[in-house]
């Protein structure tokens, strides 16, 4: 690849305007193929559902990038993230806005669905109706009688539909992750980003872009050590990719992240 061809590659992820022409190319070419591939499965083809979902939920990760990444090294390393994840044709990548407390909220996420589908569950089992035909019509009575409000019905069927089949084994990255319990000389830390699974404990795994700026003297490198054993005390993986890296070559960064979270699932699962 030249200088000029990675130049203007790099200015594309960067900016948020040209990137959404990017994504935009990316998403047609990616529906086309999934269009254009057999599809053995009754009642919708996964091609219409792959179409709007896909679609939808690219365009969202990236507007999440453009209003948090707080570097241009980190939203060029985002959005080639995220057009390999569509040039994958793989669905299930969700970026979510900063956590101020990252364990916290994502045991509140696992418990709020957990216990919604127990819910759920205890419909069928007291009414015997496992095809949900008649959940809509015993909600709004229970909404009546107060019981519910129409937002927790939105809530269910968010999580019944989406969330259960499609958000539940997707792979997470919250960007600037907090983690106010894990302090470095008595303060609290934060990570670049942090790559979670809803439906698995044991994926725990941090991502560090290290940009010269701040990482280039001795305390720098001592405090990043310290950091490092930290984390990886308390469960989690740490990778960490130097800015020079991903602005030499964010596509060959962007692969290996994809291919190390691959294989970190498999390690997590076995």
């Amino acid at each position: 690849m030249t200088d000029c061809t990675l130049n203007d590659l790099r200015d594309k992820l960067e900016n948020s305007g040209d990137f959404k022409l990017v994504l935009d190319f990316f998403l047609k070419k990616s529906i086309k193929e999934q269009t254009e591939m057999p599809d053995e499965s009754d009642g919708i083809p996964f091609s219409d559902f792959f179409s709007s979902y896909i679609e939808n939920s690219s365009k969202i990760n990236a507007e999440i990038v453009a209003e948090f990444c707080e570097s241009p090294i980190e939203r060029i390393f985002m959005n080639s993230l995220i057009l390999l994840f569509i040039k994958n044709q793989f669905i299930n990548l969700e970026i979510t806005e900063p956590f101020k407390n990252a364990e916290l909220e994502i045991s509140n996420i696992r418990i709020i669905h957990k216990n919604i589908l127990n819910i759920i569950e205890d419909y069928k089992t007291k009414t015997g109706d496992f095809e949900m035909t008649g959940f809509e019509s015993a909600m709004n009575n229970q909404i009546k009688a107060g019981v519910y409000t129409n937002e927790d019905y939105k809530l269910f069927e968010y999580h019944r539909l989406i969330v259960k089949n499609f958000v539940w084994d997707s792979y997470h990255i919250t960007l600037q992750a907090g983690f106010p319990e894990f302090k470095i000389d008595n303060k609290s830390t934060r990570v670049d980003l942090l790559i979670w699974k809803p439906n698995d404990e044991r994926f725990k795994l941090i991502v560090e872009c290290d940009g010269f700026k701040y990482h280039n003297t001795k305390e720098a490198f001592t405090s990043d050590r310290k950091r490092d054993r930290l984390y990886k005390s308390k469960g989690y993986q740490v990778i960490r990719f130097s800015g020079t890296e991903i602005w030499k070559d964010p596509i060959s960064v962007s692969s290996e992240l994809y291919d190390f979270i691959e294989n970190y699932e498999r390690k997590t699962s076995a």
